[in-house]
C-alpha cells in the first residue's frame, strides 16, 4: 500500500505546476462568472444607455458628409501610335484582346510594352 502512496506523491510532485495552473484557472473562471452575473445590466438599462447616442441630432441642418471612395476609378488610356482611346483599362483589354494585368503593368511602368503595344494613361482635364 505504501508504494501506491509513494507513486501518487511522486506524481503530484512531478506535475505540481499543472495542478496549480488548473486550480488558478478554475478560481478565475468562478470569480469571473460571479462578477458578470452580479453586474449584468437588464435589457431596459442597456437600451437607456444606447438611446441617447442613437437619437443624436446635429446642431445645424446643413451637414456635410465626406464619403470615402471605395471603388477604383476608371483610368482612360490611349494606345500609342493609333487613334484608339479607351475609357478604362478593362475596355482596352476587351477591345484589343490583351490581358488587363499586362496593360496595367505597362501603364505602371513595370514592362515596356504589351506584345509590341504601348499604352499611356490619359490625365483628366481640370
Amino acid at each position: 500500500m505504501s508504494t501506491r502512496v509513494e507513486k501518487i506523491k511522486k506524481h503530484f510532485a512531478d506535475n505540481k505546476g499543472t495542478y496549480i495552473a488548473c486550480g488558478v484557472t478554475a478560481v478565475i473562471a468562478v470569480a469571473g462568472t460571479f462578477f458578470f452575473v452580479k453586474n449584468n445590466a437588464s435589457g431596459a438599462e442597456i437600451v437607456q444607455k444606447i438611446t441617447p447616442v442613437l437619437s443624436w441630432k446635429p446642431e445645424s441642418t446643413n451637414v456635410v458628409i465626406k464619403m470615402v471612395e471605395r471603388s477604383t476609378a476608371s483610368k482612360p488610356v490611349h494606345l500609342v501610335g493609333t487613334n484608339l482611346y479607351f475609357n478604362s483599362l478593362s475596355e482596352a483589354a476587351r477591345e484589343t484582346g490583351l490581358h488587363l494585368s499586362m496593360i496595367s503593368r505597362n501603364i505602371n511602368g513595370h514592362i515596356p510594352d504589351v506584345n509590341g503595344n504601348v499604352f499611356e494613361l490619359l490625365e483628366p482635364a481640370a
